[in-house]
């Protein structure tokens, strides 16, 4: 559940994109496409079938180039795969598949808020869902949200509210690029938040913090010292919370590796972590992490957006590590899973598949990832979608099955 670092430069993504108006309908749907961003589309077009022509050099045309320096080769080419699968798509909103062996329907809808909403996790609190989500902005901007909310009654219709769930981060942070929030339920009712942010001295860092609220919505209360914090290692994000069938409570992050790539030159781990922590807190260590999965060649730079469930669907219970792998900008960026039938800590075994990927849904997801299970193991968020020249990852939604150490959607 990621904004990935180092924070690549995006384009001009402004305000105007995502107006207050929008987000308080609780825009359900495909925003209407101005002439200006209807013509980015066709250049966006052209510009990635040339790309096809010319993949042995793999070099962007010079009109191309001057139209979007900032877009590289593959992000231009995954517009044009995103943009034709959407011609072609006559697709309904929600697709539903029967679970092979199963009497379980699996689908897959959205979006379900059309603004960004990237990196979500949810929580059900007496019937109602709660969705948080990084900030809309992927760049600082002057009064936001930190962490957005929308909410649901029926998992289906979602309403983003005005609402900050944290106005204030830890003192360990600049405040800045405030990413990828899950929140837990502890059994006295304590909410617990766990959030990532960029530290105040390694600038080039994040780490995962922590906040406490007796409401679901907040405001919560950030800690002053970060729950994780391995700098010389690169940082951590995208944390995730996860209970265990015995009580005992864990988060699962991403040692952030990656950020460190622009400074040795080289590709570093991105190793997906499990930390114990107090059943009563939700935030007090208990011993050391343990790596979970790390990433192979063909994951690109990195994996992140770790979310963990426990399956008993088998003759014995087996744990399902979801994440996403390669960079949330291309369109080789997705949800993968692996499995564990030995206990949480692993060996886990990854899936030959991806789960969801750019194409599915009859050609309506685009970049896939940071997907949240929720408690029960079986409905999900995630986010996907770009909109014309500037990337907008919007909520969507879905259910899946797990038939002993496969996942169905």
């Amino acid at each position: 559940m990621s904004t990935n670092s180092p924070e690549p430069a995006l384009g001009s993504h402004s305000p105007e994109h995502d107006t207050m108006a929008e987000a308080k309908k609780g825009f359900v749907g495909k925003q209407p496409i101005s002439r200006r961003r209807r013509l980015w589309r066709w250049i966006a077009f052209g510009c990635g079938a040339l790309l096809v022509v010319a993949l042995s050099e793999w070099s962007l045309p010079a009109a191309c180039s001057s139209v979007r320096p900032e877009l590289t080769s593959d992000a231009v080419l995954g517009l044009a795969l995103h943009f034709t699968l959407l011609r072609r798509s006559e697709a309904p909103p929600v697709t539903t598949a029967k679970t092979p062996g199963s009497v379980v329907d699996t689908w897959v809808g959205g979006p379900v808020v059309a603004t960004n909403f990237a990196d979500p996790a949810f929580i059900e609190v007496d019937g109602i869902y709660y969705a948080f989500a990084t900030n809309k902005y992927v760049n600082p901007h002057p009064g936001q949200v930190n962490i957005q909310i929308a909410v649901s009654t029926d998992f289906s219709v979602w309403n983003l509210t005005d609402i900050d769930a944290l106005p204030h981060v830890g003192n360990w942070s600049t405040g800045a690029y405030v990413w990828a929030p899950d929140v837990v339920q502890l059994d006295d009712g304590t909410f617990v938040m766990y959030y990532s942010a960029r530290h105040a001295i390694k600038l080039k860092h994040h780490c995962v913090g922590v906040a406490t609220s007796k409401n679901i919505t907040g405001p919560y209360t950030p800690h002053d010292q970060p729950l994780v914090c391995p700098l010389s290692a690169g940082g951590a994000i995208d944390p995730d919370g996860f209970q265990d069938a015995d009580g005992s409570r864990y988060v699962v992050y991403k040692v952030d590796g990656n950020s460190l790539n622009n400074i040795t030159g080289t590709r570093n781990p991105t190793p997906l972590m499990l930390q114990q922590v107090s059943n009563d807190d939700g935030f007090t260590l208990i011993g050391g992490p343990t790596q979970l999965l790390d990433r192979t060649k063909a994951d690109g730079p990195l994996i992140e957006a770790p979310s963990l469930m426990r399956s008993t669907s088998g003759s014995s219970p087996v744990y399902v590590l979801f994440f996403s792998s390669n960079v949330f900008t291309t369109f080789h960026y997705d949800v993968s899973y692996a499995t564990s039938i030995t206990g949480i800590k692993g060996p886990y075994t990854r899936s030959p598949q991806p789960l969801l990927q750019t194409g599915d849904d009859s050609g309506r997801l685009f970049g896939p990832g940071g997907l949240d299970v929720g408690h029960g193991g079986q409905k999900v968020v995630f986010h996907s979608g770009y909109d014309g020249g500037s990337i907008v990852r919007q909520l969507w939604t879905g259910e899946i099955a797990v038939l002993n150490t496969t996942v169905y959607i």
